[in-house]
């Protein structure tokens, strides 16, 4: 019988942080809704899990850590064949090593050693594949939901599991301390306007001259109000420093370390304004209800535009219609590699964050994805409904 309180979820890092991120976050969420799971986290890269988690020990291929009350199996991706047989002989109590329900972040496939388990000629136990895929605004997340995928074994089923931003996907990842960060939002004050940048390469140039001439318009009413930009460590950093160094170091700078997931939340609850990449910092932004524009990661014949425009059907509608065409020109502009940014639509989007015109559509935006329950919640239920109907 399916024992569908022990799941494994398979991560192999191609992105340092943005993958073992979404992992690491679902296997909160999961032990959050349900503490008496048996969770497994098979990772390729412990480094970066470790960044996030400190009581993760990278040097240790089988390992075991606490999450509140709960314990969870930690297993490197590459596996030897006397590592395998000593983790069978050493039967965890957390896991049984039968892989009943495994969730595969982002098309990853699974470990040989994980492979040759449950597709061993012997197998008699079913399994059940989910493929949490990459997250899309994108129509195919709706069309792809539950859609089935076929093995080559009878006893392995699969299936695509979406995250998403409408009710008909997976929905989006929602952990406790993360909805805490939100609760305990600071209020902004007048006098303080914080940016926070974490993107990939491009030039900053035109974003800091827009910010400096922000700036210097609220210092003519006061004095006291500043700007302050908090550089992420990461890919986009030496360009953040490159261009407030040369529109003459301005406003003021912030220079972020490498922060914790719990760490990093905080910082987004707390910026008037977050420029943001990737796939597991877009879901926080979005979910914050703080305005934000996205830095997509570039692909063949800027695939990457349909991407984001996909993302801005989603929230657009949510905004000021005097405000919408602004929003996409700019979005498009700024995920566009070489493509300058107009000014004015810069001062336009600073203006309207600080006086808040902006900011109930994306508060809108993000209360309509909170409704929509998170994915291990609808993952949970799901698996619920296949224990009871096999």
């Amino acid at each position: 019988m399916t024992d569908f309180k022990n799941i494994t979820i398979l991560c192999d890092v191609i992105d340092n942080f943005g993958d073992i991120g979404v992992a690491y976050r679902l296997a909160k969420s999961l032990t959050e809704l349900d503490p008496v799971l048996k969770l497994t986290l098979v990772c390729s890269n412990l480094e970066s899990f470790a960044l996030m988690n400190p009581e993760v020990d990278p040097a240790k291929k089988i390992q075991q850590i606490k999450y509140k009350n709960s314990l969870w199996t930690i297993l490197h991706w590459n596996l030897d064949e006397k590592e395998v047989t000593l983790l069978k002989e050493k039967q965890l109590p957390v896991s049984d090593f039968s892989f009943p329900v495994i969730l595969e972040c982002f098309q990853c496939g699974r470990p040989d050693w994980i492979e040759n388990i449950i597709f061993s000629p012997e197998n008699t136990l079913l399994h059940y594949i989910f493929n949490i895929e990459y997250l899309t605004a994108e129509q195919y997340a709706e069309d792809f939901h539950l859609l089935k995928s076929y093995t080559r074994s009878s006893f392995v089923k699969k299936r695509f599991f979406m995250p998403g931003f409408t009710s008909k996907t997976a929905g989006l990842i929602v952990d406790e301390e993360f909805l805490n960060s939100i609760k305990q939002m600071p209020a902004k004050t007048p006098e303080q306007f914080t940016v926070t940048m974490f993107s990939y390469e491009r030039d900053f140039t035109q974003i800091f001259e827009a910010l400096n001439r922000f700036q210097k318009k609220h210092q003519k009413k006061n004095p006291a109000f500043s700007v302050n930009v908090l550089g992420a460590a990461g890919k986009s950093l030496p360009f953040v420093k490159e261009a407030w160094e040369k529109t003459g170091r301005q406003v003021k700078l912030t220079e972020l370390p490498f922060l914790k997931q719990d760490e990093w939340d905080k910082v987004l609850c707390s910026s008037s304004l977050n420029f943001i990449r990737g796939e597991e910092s877009l879901a926080r932004a979005a979910l914050t209800g703080i305005p934000f524009v996205w830095h997509a990661y570039v692909q063949d014949e800027d695939y990457q535009l349909v991407k984001v425009d996909a993302l801005l059907d989603r929230l657009l509608p949510y905004l000021l219609p005097e405000l919408r065409d602004s929003v996409k020109i700019l979005w498009d502009d700024y995920n566009t590699p070489g493509k300058k940014l107009d000014y004015r639509l810069l001062d336009k989007l600073f203006d309207s964050v600080y006086d808040g015109t902006i900011s109930k559509g994306f508060k809108d935006f993000a209360d309509e994805l909170l409704a929509n329950a998170s994915l291990a919640k609808n993952l949970l239920d799901y698996l619920h409904t296949i224990e009871k109907n096999p």
